[in-house]
């Protein structure tokens, strides 16, 4: 099985499980229904791959590989253990993720793309799939200049590439966690509970909680918050009609003026 096909197979089982769990037992009760956002949400990601299959064709593993056979990056260099040197980089490749969700608040520009991310005026696993292709080519080429300044082999990026998509699905998710296991586990991994914060339309909220996978990275860089402190409101002031949420709006909405995050 090639690791473009385990990939889809890991994606949409995590996809369905999830979907189904929030049917059970959801956390928050939806706004709007689920046709008026999921078309939209699942017609992005698509786009998103065409467009990066376009740009970047080979895509990232093949040029790890390459980069490894010519001895690039610092793990190509200096010689760690296989799997040290997987354990390292899912870690490292973690809190590069950590930063460029920062700097996508902070740099308007970036902003105005990952804004459609946090449009979504409810939460659910496929709130995951919301970011604008643009965006999404932004990311690869992020990915990809750390894969050649640290030599990051195709396996770790393999492995980080599905832990981070089930794991964004997952924190997404609108699914109630018993209160408990929920404090208990956002110790360590970022929660349903812990990331929705992030997504208020208050900036002070929506400007902590960037972590994806680990908790940590939030606890020790001071970016973290427990829970709301104010209004759990989510999404964006200013995109909160039923007609914010089509596709034709998420594409042109970064090239929209508007004056105030």
């Amino acid at each position: 099985m090639g690791s473009n096909s385990l990939r889809l197979i890991l994606f949409f089982s995590v996809l369905f499980t999830l979907a189904l769990i929030e049917f059970v037992v959801p956390y928050r009760k939806r706004i709007l229904k689920r046709k008026d956002r999921w078309v939209s949400n699942f017609f992005l990601i698509a786009i998103a791959n065409l467009l990066v299959k376009i740009s970047v064709p080979v895509g990232l593993i093949a040029f790890s590989d390459l980069f490894r056979e010519k001895g690039y990056g610092l793990l190509n260099v200096i010689e760690v253990n296989f799997y040290v040197s997987i354990i390292i980089s899912l870690v490292l490749l973690d809190f590069l993720i950590y930063v460029q969700h920062i700097i996508s608040h902070k740099i308007l520009f970036l902003w105005k793309f990952h804004r459609v991310h946090h449009t979504d005026i409810d939460l659910d696993v496929t709130s995951a799939l919301r970011f604008h292709p643009i965006e999404i080519l932004f990311s690869i080429l992020y990915k990809l200049f750390f894969i050649f300044i640290f030599g990051i082999s195709s396996e770790s990026i393999l492995i980080f590439e599905i832990i981070l998509s089930s794991m964004a699905m997952f924190n997404h998710s609108n699914i109630h966690l018993p209160k408990r296991f929920e404090s208990a586990l956002r110790m360590f991994i970022v929660t349903p509970q812990m990331h929705i914060v992030h997504h208020s339309v208050k900036k002070y909220e929506s400007d902590k909680n960037f972590g994806f996978n680990f908790s940590f990275w939030d606890r020790i860089f001071k970016t973290y918050i427990k829970n709301f402190e104010g209004s759990d409101k989510i999404g964006q002031n200013h995109f909160r009609k039923i007609k914010d949420q089509s596709l034709k709006s998420l594409l042109i909405q970064p090239f929209l003026k508007i004056k105030v995050k």
